[in-house]
C-alpha cells in the first residue's frame, strides 16, 4: 500500500463530498422526553456558510487556493421509525498543505459527518 506524503507547502487538487452542518440546541427538548439529546444538526444552505464550513475543518491542515461547490439533491433515510435528510455537496479545488501531519489525519478519518452515507472521503492528488 502506498502511503500519501504530502509536504508544507505543496498544491494539491483535491475533491471533497460532504454533509456541511452545525449543530445547535435543540429548544423542544423539555417537550420530548423520549428524545435522546438535546442538540440537533442543521444543513448548511448557503453558499457562503457551506465555504466557511470547509475552511474550518481544513484549518491547520491546509488552505484553500481555488473552490467549486457542486450541490446535490437532498438524501432522505429512516432510521428505525425516524426520518431524516442529508444536506450533500462537492466541494472541488486546489489547496496548499500547511501541516502535512494534520492533512493525513483528515485524510485517514474523513472530514465531517455522514460517513456511512458516503461523505467525508477527501480525495487529494499532486498537480501536474
Amino acid at each position: 500500500m502506498i502511503c500519501p506524503q504530502p509536504a508544507a507547502g505543496q498544491r494539491l487538487a483535491f475533491l471533497l463530498t460532504a454533509n456541511p452542518v452545525r449543530t445547535i440546541k435543540d429548544s423542544e427538548q423539555a417537550e420530548k422526553p423520549a428524545k435522546k439529546r438535546d442538540t440537533c444538526r442543521v444543513p448548511l444552505v448557503r453558499e457562503d456558510q457551506q465555504r466557511g464550513w470547509l475552511a474550518r475543518k481544513l484549518d491547520g491542515a491546509a488552505e484553500i487556493e481555488a473552490l467549486s461547490l457542486l450541490p446535490h439533491p437532498p438524501l432522505f433515510f429512516r432510521r428505525g421509525n425516524r426520518a431524516g435528510k442529508l444536506v450533500t455537496l462537492s466541494y472541488e479545488g486546489i489547496l496548499r498543505v500547511q501541516s502535512p501531519e494534520r492533512l493525513l489525519e483528515l485524510i485517514e478519518n474523513g472530514v465531517g459527518p455522514a460517513k456511512a452515507f458516503g461523505c467525508g472521503l477527501l480525495l487529494v492528488r499532486r498537480l501536474s
